[in-house]
């Protein structure tokens, strides 16, 4: 293109590669504004069954709000009336008491030995080579096969653990038939099943953790003991509040080994909330009854997550 002036001529003519240019941009909108398919379409399971269990909690919210019981044809909204009569009730807050022992007495000892094995394992002794193929094995096994094998052992007639505390000369111990021993039998299972859980959370962060730094304790003259309490627990601390959310939300939520071993007993030593919510909707027939006692338990297990997240992001920071 050719415009004259007055002092001569001057030639304008776009390039091709600005052309090229122009051309891509306006290909490259399209395609963003184009729908990707294939992503959908990898996401959309996930979606629906987040979408599934998001109706079946709302579903079940609803279902305690009315008075839903097996035989009645008719369904009536009675607002917080369950959860009203659940309060009036010396079961329920039993329920919640025992559900708070469980799970603050087996988060705390999976704690204590799932760092005391973690400490093992990072170092080379014999007892660490022969332990680090096996410890996994419990979190493997089904949590009712555990039940019932644990149910066998503690057997207070022909069980193995009483045969075991006779050779060291101790008496016949109840275990899970006596109601003061009941509780602290659910927790030592709870604690062989779910110790290895920790075991491997702790490990991952002692490997995780610069060997120049505890050179530099034991250069400005730290012990093991105190190398361990000033450098290495600051440092693993957020691996061991995060394996302790973990195991929180599932203690508060536990069913199988309680339902298959004690099934709430001896009388209501051991009825947590998730087997009195059994229990109320599926043997009493109680439906909506049963639902409100999983919402409580619900609401326990929010608060309780949500402490210990804020807990393990205070932790975290003053780490880092």
């Amino acid at each position: 293109m050719d415009i004259r002036g007055s002092d001569g001529i001057v030639t304008l003519q776009p390039s091709a590669s600005q052309l090229a240019s122009s051309k891509d941009k306006a290909v490259r909108s399209a395609e963003e504004r184009r729908l990707d398919w294939w992503s959908i379409a990898a996401i959309a399971p996930a979606i629906i069954v987040l979408l599934g269990f998001l109706f079946l909690f709302f579903y079940g919210v609803f279902q305690s709000l009315t008075d839903l019981k097996f035989g009645r044809p008719l369904v009536h909204f009675i607002g917080l009336s369950n959860y009203a009569a659940l309060i009036k009730t010396g079961d329920f807050w039993n329920s919640i008491r025992a559900t708070l022992v469980y799970a603050g007495s087996a988060v705390l000892a999976e704690a204590v030995f799932g760092l005391a094995l973690a400490k093992l394992f990072a170092t080379e002794v014999f007892l660490a080579r022969v332990m680090r193929p096996v410890i996994l094995l419990p979190l493997v096994l089904p949590p009712m096969s555990v039940a019932l094998m644990w149910t066998t052992m503690m057997d207070p007639q022909s069980g193995i653990m009483n045969y075991l505390l006779s050779l060291a000369g101790i008496n016949r111990f109840a275990w899970i038939s006596d109601p003061n021993t009941a509780m602290f039998s659910l927790v030592l299972i709870d604690v062989w099943t779910y110790t290895p859980f920790f075991t491997l959370i702790i490990f991952a962060g002692l490997q995780g953790i610069n060997e120049e730094v505890r050179e530099a304790a034991r250069v400005n003259g730290a012990k093991g003991w105190a190398t361990f309490l000033h450098i290495e627990l600051p440092l693993i601390a957020p691996y061991i509040l995060i394996a302790a959310v973990f195991r929180l939300i599932e203690s508060l939520n536990q069913f199988d080994i309680i339902f298959g071993t004690t099934q709430g007993g001896p009388g209501n030593s051991t009825s947590v909330l998730s087997v009195r919510a059994y229990i109320t909707a599926f043997q009493n027939l109680a439906f909506a009854r049963g639902a409100a006692l999983m919402v409580v338990n619900w609401m326990i297990v929010l608060i309780g997550t949500f402490a210990m997240v804020k807990l393990w992001r205070f932790v975290r920071q003053r780490v880092s």
